[in-house]
């Protein structure tokens, strides 16, 4: 009993703190086990130590007899309710919330735990069910996730069908938008460019799943709709297959291919594939052709799709390009054979995303003409290279959900645009989730903000060693911190009116 009890004991402390990092990693299965090894991987010290304290405790309870069992069952304990130390119980970036499917996850998590815990009591010794379950309990977590999954599907199901009717209902015009990066961006781009001529309902924030899509339908199309803007993500191949073939969309763009979810997707080419099971059955099909990728994609499809070539660059053949003009004083918007003069974009608005926002909105049926006047007006969301001044007369870039290689590489071009006379400071944790890139992509970006003549704050660990190493390559000055905390403290003691600070990138704080 008292072997069960140092478990119980443990387990208040370290399960909650999964459910958490399980529901910031959108129940993932996997994503535990993932997000504990990352932590063992970054913080060897103590948290490395600590793991192998446990694995030789859980090994002494075994062989040993009577008390023996006892305090190394009770260190096991503790080491497992404190690792990974630095992963807070209470979260700064979200809260545990106890939706609908965090207590579903929560108590499959406990009834397989609960399940291991009486097996290996019965087949084992009460001692060492206890050190095994307190320092393995993180199984249970995925576990539960993996089981989860059909039952998720099947209650999904229920509100997609809802879905599908209403849309059926009132049979707007549907749009839809992937990309590797800038899809929210275009998504905002595109409403705003619309709204002024046709009832427009975009999926909200980053609702752009089954789940996500389904409740943008049902809570938001009203009889009067006539377009509904549809993003889409995906995690893996099928997924936007699967989404096109109840939400249908007549228009799609893809808006960019990059490394971003490369550590789950594993190579640019199944990035591809993915994203371009958009194209489905669309009639028409517009793509950003500064990738690459998306220019390999727009001739292969060409015998069978209408496609819409975008550019932001000046020297593309492409068919819509928001680009400066010919003498490079100003930018111009060409729609084909048309040629309208911009005046200047807000500076977070990339040139290629309002391209490709442009073309679509002539596809849902705002005439070329109005085009260049609402262009003018379009900015980007929060947190996206917005530009403000502080109070103190710092000037802020904050790209905080935003960050990408490409992405970052604006941004910090950004900075340098906005503060010719005082330091530039990027502020950075660094990117993520580039898989084998990874590591190659942030000492790149590093090395970039040295070579720039910016300091780089590097806030916490999780890609300090890559960070440093770009920046140091080149002579750069590197300030590192321990926390998002740290790093404001940092500007606020450091930077004063005419500075100018980038804040690329925030992690979540199950990153270490």
């Amino acid at each position: 009993m008292i072997a069960v009890l140092f478990a119980v004991a443990s387990a208040l402390v370290w399960m909650p703190k999964w459910w958490r990092v399980a529901q910031r990693e959108h129940y993932l299965p996997g994503s535990v086990n993932t997000t504990l090894f990352r932590w063992l991987e970054t913080t060897p010290v103590p948290n490395g130590g600590l793991a192998l304290g446990g694995l030789a405790g859980v090994a002494v309870t075994i062989p040993a007899t009577g008390s023996g069992r006892i305090w190394p069952t009770a260190c096991v304990a503790v080491i497992a309710a404190v690792t990974p130390v630095g992963l807070p119980l209470r979260g700064r970036t979200s809260k545990l919330r106890f939706t609908r499917r965090m207590k579903t996850t929560a108590a499959l998590a406990l009834l397989i735990w609960g399940a291991a815990l009486w097996l290996l009591s019965v087949f084992a010794n009460p001692w060492s069910a206890a050190a095994i379950c307190s320092l393995f309990g993180f199984v249970a977590l995925d576990a539960a996730l993996a089981v989860a999954v059909p039952v998720e599907a099947l209650l999904a199901r229920r509100f997609q069908r809802s879905a599908e009717e209403r849309l059926g209902k009132v049979r707007p015009l549907v749009v839809a938008i992937t990309g590797s990066c800038g899809k929210t961006s275009t998504k905002e781009h595109l409403a705003a460019l619309l709204g002024p001529i046709r009832p427009t309902v975009a999926s909200p924030a980053s609702w752009n799943n089954q789940a996500g899509l389904s409740r943008a339908i049902n809570e938001h199309l009203t009889p009067s709709t006539e377009v509904f803007i549809a993003e889409m993500g995906t995690y893996g191949e099928g997924e936007i297959r699967r989404l096109c073939g109840w939400i249908k969309p007549e228009v799609v763009a893809i808006t960019a291919i990059g490394p971003v979810h490369l550590e789950r997707m594993g190579s640019v080419d199944r990035i591809v594939s993915a994203k371009m099971e958009i194209v489905g059955h669309a009639q028409t099909v517009v793509l950003n052709v500064d990738s690459p990728e998306l220019a390999e994609q727009a001739e292969r499809i060409a015998d069978t799709h209408r496609v819409i070539r975008c550019s932001g660059k000046r020297d593309s053949a492409a068919d819509v390009r928001v680009a400066a003009d010919k003498n490079g004083e100003g930018l111009r918007l060409d729609y084909f054979a048309e040629a309208y003069p911009l005046g200047s974009l807000h500076p977070s608005v990339q040139r290629s995303n309002v391209a490709v926002a442009a073309a679509l909105a002539v596809e849902a049926g705002l005439p070329s003409d109005r085009l260049a006047a609402l262009i003018e007006d379009l900015e980007t969301g929060e947190h996206r290279a917005s530009v403000a001044v502080a109070g103190s007369g710092v000037t802020v870039i904050d790209n905080t959900f935003n960050s990408n290689p490409a992405g970052a590489r604006e941004a910090l071009a950004t900075l340098l645009e906005h503060s010719d006379e005082g330091r530039s400071v990027v502020v950075t944790p660094g990117m993520i989730e580039l898989g084998s890139r990874q590591d190659s992509e942030n000492a790149e970006f590093a090395r970039l903000v040295a070579e720039s003549g910016c300091e780089l704050v590097v806030v916490g660990r999780t890609n300090r060693t890559a960070l440093r190493r770009g920046a140091s390559a080149v002579g750069g000055i590197v300030i590192e911190v321990s926390s998002r905390d740290a790093a404001t403290e940092w500007v606020r003691l450091n930077l004063s009116a005419g500075d100018g600070v980038l804040w690329e990138n925030d992690l979540a704080d199950h990153y270490a």
